[in-house]
């Protein structure tokens, strides 16, 4: 089975480059990689045209900004039977695809299949993670699945259509993240099968190793998506409550152990979930 990778960019040519070198020493090649850039400048253009001959890269220029719009733009040139997104600071293990291929052509029905986000040092990242196999529905969704540790077969994401660009980074909207949860819930609806594996493990940097400015300004957008993606599925009240009350014991926690960075963190979680949940839809 063919494999195509769509990677959306702006002003990160080293961490393409690092990307793309990791993807160099797969056990299981890449049939496709497509880069969409969104830089202002023309270093990521270098970067990824270094590896011409060396790599199936097809590089394309996009003048709008954007990750679900960067995203759905290199949906139009996919080729491969399998699709996934990888973010331009993560990493693939050598096995990475290997073990994606495998499991696809060992089942037939698989129309998802996902893994966990760690840290270089192999510790988990991005939030929480199941830890055991698991077919994944809307309630385990949120702990079984990011952007770049999700692959899709082709088929199953014709079915459940494109990113939806009011949300995401760079979406211009207030709700900055939860494109990649809404996406595999459309695939879900749409009947397919869906299975986590923890074992699959795609490395990424730990976005709250330092709670500056910067974090708790990323925090409130990406907080406030989800929210808005409870919404626009008509999760249940209790879950919502859930969701939204689990950074708030965890600020009440963080508080006590004196890590005040992390409770106003977790505190603008809370606070944002139950925002985004309130907007109203259009």
């Amino acid at each position: 089975m063919q494999i195509s990778l769509v990677t959306s960019t702006m002003n990160r040519s080293r961490q393409i480059r690092e990307l793309l070198e990791s993807l160099e020493i797969q056990s299981v090649q890449a049939s496709q990689i497509i880069i969409v850039d969104q830089s202002a400048d023309d270093d990521t253009e270098k970067a990824v045209k270094a590896f011409e001959g060396r790599l199936p890269v097809l590089y394309l220029r996009d003048p709008r900004k954007g990750l679900s719009r960067g995203r759905n733009l290199g949906l139009a040139h996919i080729t491969g039977e399998i699709v996934a997104f990888p973010d331009d600071d993560c990493i693939y293990p050598p096995d990475t695809l290997e073990r994606v291929r495998a499991a696809f052509e060992g089942d037939p029905d698989l129309g998802v299949y996902t893994g966990m986000s760690i840290t270089p040092a192999g510790v988990p990242s991005q939030g929480r993670w199941g830890t055991e196999p698991h077919v994944i529905d809307r309630f385990n969704i949120w702990t079984s699945q990011t952007s770049y540790t999700t692959f899709y077969r082709a088929s199953t994401l014709r079915a459940a259509g494109l990113f939806n660009e009011d949300l995401g980074v760079g979406s211009g909207t207030i709700w900055g993240a939860g494109e990649e949860t809404e996406l595999l819930l459309r695939a879900l609806r749409k009947g397919a099968k869906g299975l986590y594996d923890p074992a699959l493990r795609i490395m990424h940097p730990e976005p709250l190793a330092v709670f500056d400015q910067a974090a708790f300004d990323r925090g409130r957008r990406y907080n406030r998506g989800f929210g808005r993606v409870m919404r626009m599925e008509g999760y249940p009240i209790w879950f919502v409550a859930y969701m939204a009350g689990r950074p708030l014991v965890g600020a009440a926690a963080s508080l006590a152990k004196g890590h005040v960075g992390q409770a106003r963190y977790r505190a603008s979680a809370f606070r944002e979930r139950l925002r985004g949940w309130a907007d109203r839809l259009n």
